[in-house]
């Protein structure tokens, strides 16, 4: 079995590390991969956080807009492997990537076709959304992973393409908060679609042609898919890694599905829920592009311990909070509760899986942490609204709680294990 490459726990994180000095060809995939995640991230800055609103205007309850968000993260149990799987068969990185981008832009365009009674279109949405869900969610891990293989290949900084995304989130937001108020609900659907089309055609013009860099991102025939899975389920670490960011990613559940209709309901316009929502992602975007010392001095372990704590505090204050003037604060903690962890799960994740596995172990993340939990916290939190209110937060603190203890336990396991390997 091959073996993960075990780092000391005070490593630093390479995610920003060891950048070259700007050179022409290191220039151009730079921007390709930045603007290809701007693309991404702009469909994700409107589905996100008014999905549920067009659904609701669309007739669909809370319980029903709980489902249909609930079902493509809960199938991520199968299709997160699957795609990874999937993904691992072509030569290039951008081929999966156009095709998923495909079967989104189609998905999503035909939810506008719903009619029916109230049953047969949540049936409908249900459906569609998971497969349009399904083929953009996928495209995260397989970008992340090749863009992560670039950035050590040609020396750059992954979170400085990765910063274009929040960027481009912020702008969907800003703008598609306005535009609601001028061009009606429909906007959020003919804003998804165009974006996930956008997707499609920039996989194949923006994404740079590459080949995988490392050979051995390309399975040979003797590494079937149960050995590759088998591989990581027998992997303590990952599994141990998964269930931390599992937990604090899962406890983004309620506030993505119900923040802007608790918000809407606290008397807040859809301009200022959209702000609230672009400000969350400023802080991502801060992040992302002034953190690179603390994130160094940190290393990726203790990383992912000051993001789970952040979460705790995040959940337990919105349960108390709807005014205005503490909500814009509480929004930038979003830089530590979901981009501090998410940054130390991608290279944990490359820390502890063995070479060559990268691209499957991230999809498999993808699938479980910001998937099947995810999805199962989703569809509890329609109950949890129904009956809790803005109370439901108070569940998504416990949530993130057990995410803290499982990143002490790692951080302690690893460390004792560094110390036992040392000379």
């Amino acid at each position: 079995m091959a073996k993960s490459r075990v780092q000391p726990a005070e490593i630093v994180s390479s995610l920003e590390t060891n950048v070259a000095k700007p050179t022409l060809a290191l220039r151009r995939t730079l921007i390709r991969q930045a603007v290809f995640y701007a693309l991404l991230c702009a469909g994700m800055g409107a589905s996100l956080p008014f999905i549920p609103l067009w659904l609701g205007h669309k007739g669909m309850s809370a319980g029903q807009i709980g489902w249909i968000l609930a079902v493509p993260l809960l199938g991520r149990a199968i299709t997160g492997p699957l795609s990874g799987i999937w993904a691992d068969r072509f030569k290039k990185y951008r081929t999966p990537i156009m095709y998923l981008g495909l079967l989104s832009a189609l998905s999503y365009g035909m939810m506008g076709l719903g009619t029916g009674s109230s049953q047969a279109r949540f049936i409908l949405y249900m459906a569609l959304y998971g497969l349009g869900y399904t083929g953009i969610s996928s495209i995260t891990p397989l970008l992340d992973a090749m863009t992560l293989q670039l950035s050590r290949s040609e020396r750059f900084a992954f979170s400085t393409a990765r910063a274009a995304g929040s960027a481009s989130f912020i702008f969907a937001n800003i703008c598609l908060g306005y535009l609601l108020q001028t061009a009606g609900i429909n906007a959020v659907l003919v804003w998804t679609v165009i974006s996930a089309s956008t997707v499609a055609i920039g996989a194949r013009f923006i994404l740079p042609s590459h080949f995988r860099l490392d050979p051995t991102l390309t399975p040979s025939e003797q590494f079937a898919p149960r050995v590759r899975l088998a591989t990581l389920v027998r992997n303590r670490d990952f599994i141990l890694v998964l269930a931390a960011v599992g937990c604090l990613q899962a406890a983004h559940s309620f506030y993505y599905a119900f923040s802007t209709i608790i918000w809407e309901k606290a008397g807040h316009s859809s301009t200022i829920c959209g702000l609230l929502w672009a400000v969350a992602v400023l802080g991502e975007l801060l992040f992302l592009g002034f953190g690179g010392p603390l994130r160094r001095r940190l290393g990726p372990w203790r990383l992912l311990i000051l993001g789970a704590a952040a979460g705790v505090l995040r959940w337990a204050l919105l349960a108390n909070v709807s005014e205005l003037w503490l909500l814009w604060p509480l929004q930038l903690l979003h830089s530590l509760s979901f981009v501090a962890v998410y940054l130390a799960g991608l290279e944990l994740i490359f820390q502890v899986v063995p070479a060559g596995y990268e691209g499957l172990a991230q999809s498999i993340n993808s699938a479980y942490a910001s998937g099947v939990m995810t999805g199962i916290c989703t569809l509890l939190s329609g109950m949890y609204f129904d009956h809790l209110g803005v109370s439901g937060y108070y569940l998504m603190a416990v949530l993130a709680g057990f995410g803290l203890i499982i990143s002490i336990w790692l951080f302690f396991l690893r460390k004792q294990e560094a110390s036992l390997n040392s000379p």
